[in-house]
């Protein structure tokens, strides 16, 4: 059952985009297909272990906390803290603070690179979860077909030099090297990778941070680069748990991140720039990095 609720909220991810969010508000509201998803995964994940009964309070308060944020933004009497509380919520959710929710291994610790530590890949629920409740409540996202080929059109030129930067930078750092693969466990570590961790960082380092930021500082001249620096830093400086050189990486990554997200305004555009950069880490260097 463990397996079960990860890919229904995998699956409540993906069709959070269905209905159009610019025709539905937060992806159709409390009767949208994310959230009959997101109920079924939350019962396998009861049933499987994934989750304590007492996850279920933290969950629904951060549910309220992001239709309260979503209301507030659309009211005439928009107040900064429902959108606050909500991100709060969300960080403690992503940095695992509430001891009721589990981590789901995908595949135990394997060499995917000869010269590299071994790996193992995890599903934290909480962290996905945080990213599910971020999308839909706060995330600008496109909401139709014209809008994501403009998005992808933007973003493809940012999307290409950020990949080139960041992993060039890594090989130049020796941090990693060329090594071309597609390991056995390459489907699950990029669905996971997508789902559970780009769309989770995004949401918060852009969709929420970023763009509060952006709205709070104005257009002028003189910060509109500001929000997506401060953003990059602190993408960076969370990273420091992998050391300096892996940090100061992150921290490129995230200016590029940043600067897909300013471009077009759409979350859509940090996720896939990021996921780029991670698939082409995981499928063409080493992985994680050298030992």
């Amino acid at each position: 059952m463990a397996d079960v609720s990860v890919g229904l909220l995998g699956l409540a991810i993906v069709v959070s985009w269905w209905p159009s969010p610019a025709r539905s508000g937060a992806a159709g509201g409390w009767g949208a297909p994310w959230v009959w998803l997101l109920v079924a995964a939350v019962l396998a994940g009861l049933a499987g272990g994934v989750l304590n009964w007492a996850a279920l309070l933290p969950l629904a308060v951060f549910m309220w906390l992001g239709w309260w944020a979503q209301e507030s933004a659309s009211s005439s009497a928009s107040s900064k803290w429902p959108p606050l509380a909500f991100g709060v919520m969300a960080l403690a959710l992503a940095l695992h603070a509430f001891p009721w929710f589990h981590r789901v291994p995908v595949f135990e610790a394997v060499r995917l690179s000869p010269d590299a530590p071994p790996f193992a890949l995890f599903a934290s629920v909480d962290k996905a979860l945080a990213g599910l409740g971020l999308l839909v409540w706060v995330c600008r996202r496109c909401g139709s077909l014209p809008e994501w080929r403009a998005m992808l059109l933007a973003t493809a030129p940012i999307l290409l030099l950020t990949v080139a930067l960041v992993l060039g930078l890594g090989v130049a750092t020796h941090l990693i090297h060329w090594d071309p693969k597609w390991p056995v466990q390459a489907p699950a570590f990029l669905a996971i990778n997508l789902l559970f961790t780009c769309v989770a960082e995004e949401a918060f380092f852009r969709g929420l941070l970023q763009e509060r930021l952006a709205q709070a500082w104005g257009a002028s001249p003189l910060v509109c680069w500001l929000p997506a620096l401060v953003s990059a830093i602190l993408f960076g400086a969370v990273h420091l748990g992998g050391g300096w050189p892996f940090a100061l990486l992150a921290t490129v990554a995230g200016l590029g991140y940043a600067a897909a997200y300013a471009r077009t305004r759409r979350i859509e555009a940090a996720i896939l720039t990021h996921i780029a950069v991670n698939a082409t880490h995981f499928l063409l260097f080493t992985y994680p990095a050298l030992a």
